[in-house]
């Protein structure tokens, strides 16, 4: 049977750590296509993922082991093999909820989206730090929100909607360039508010604290800005990605690319002075998420 669902997952070097991956995989049934991409782990990962694959005979496990590079070139790898009408990109170190995926598909009128965006909390080990606050009334405003937090594992994608977007090589940001480019499209999309993923913060080997990754923000800001779109909608999107990465640049970077994020930043405030403002306010009072 033809899956309903394909879940894309680029694991790397998460040897002993795949506990949250095994809570999600073990609640997949048929509807599921599970995509495993083990990009140049040096440890023991790919005998893990095996394991998992062995324990769980009910679900649809593929794992995929390559060298890819980064986790735009695993999940690439995943989307030419995803059999699924709509698709989902979670992380190894996460926790995603397989359930109100299906749920989602009959609440919604599927043939009608591009996307389903989700809501999220944040985790630190067993805490809750973060919960979800309710999509806000108007999309101007959801989008606004989406902003601040895009992270590629809150979105759901009709498969048909991406087939022409890969991401890119990079190990961050490549998940926000990607969402750009799908945003361009003027894609129709569903905001629930059903919390459908759980980010875990503070782990080891997360790309957010790895200063040699932080410097592949310069290339994903340099795509973006050759990207601005013409419709103030897409505008809109585009211009606050490219000031958030931007400021994220400013603050964990080293001092040559704060110089450059700063000078960006200000050209990008004489542009969209208006639109710059807002985010600073969003981000500063937390106002939106």
């Amino acid at each position: 049977m033809r899956p309903t669902i394909s879940v894309i997952c680029p694991v790397r070097n998460m040897e002993g750590k795949l506990q949250n991956l095994e809570n999600w995989v073990k609640l997949c049934d048929s509807s599921f296509q599970i995509i495993l991409v083990s990009d140049s782990s040096t440890d023991n990962t790919l005998s893990e993922l095996k394991k998992i694959k062995t324990v769980n005979p009910f679900s649809r496990i593929e794992i995929i082991d390559g060298l890819f590079g980064s986790p735009g070139c695993a999940r690439n790898a995943g989307i030419a093999l995803a059999e699924g009408e709509w698709v989902v990109f979670w992380d190894s170190d996460d926790v995603g909820n397989p359930k109100l995926l299906i749920e989602a598909l009959h609440k919604y009128d599927p043939t009608a989206l591009d996307a389903i965006v989700f809501g999220y909390e944040i985790y630190s080990g067993t805490s809750r730090i973060k919960s979800w606050i309710l999509w806000p009334s108007t999309d101007k405003m959801c989008i606004e929100k989406m902003t601040l937090n895009p992270g590629i594992w809150r979105f759901f994608f009709k498969k048909s909607s991406i087939r022409d977007i890969k991401f890119s090589n990079l190990s961050m940001a490549e998940d926000q360039l990607f969402i750009n480019d799908f945003m361009r499209k003027s894609p129709q999309i569903a905001f629930a508010n059903d919390v459908a993923y759980r980010y875990f913060v503070n782990r080891e080997n997360q790309l957010t604290s790895n200063k040699s990754a932080l410097e592949d923000l310069r290339v994903a800001a340099h795509k973006l800005s050759i990207q601005m779109g013409t419709d103030a909608s897409i505008q809109l999107f585009t211009v606050r990605i490219f000031g958030k990465i931007l400021i994220t640049q400013i603050k964990k970077c080293r001092f040559p690319l704060k110089i450059y994020a700063a000078m960006k930043l200000s050209h990008l405030f004489l542009r969209y002075p208006k639109d710059t403002v807002k985010l600073f306010f969003d981000i500063v009072w937390g106002r939106l998420d």
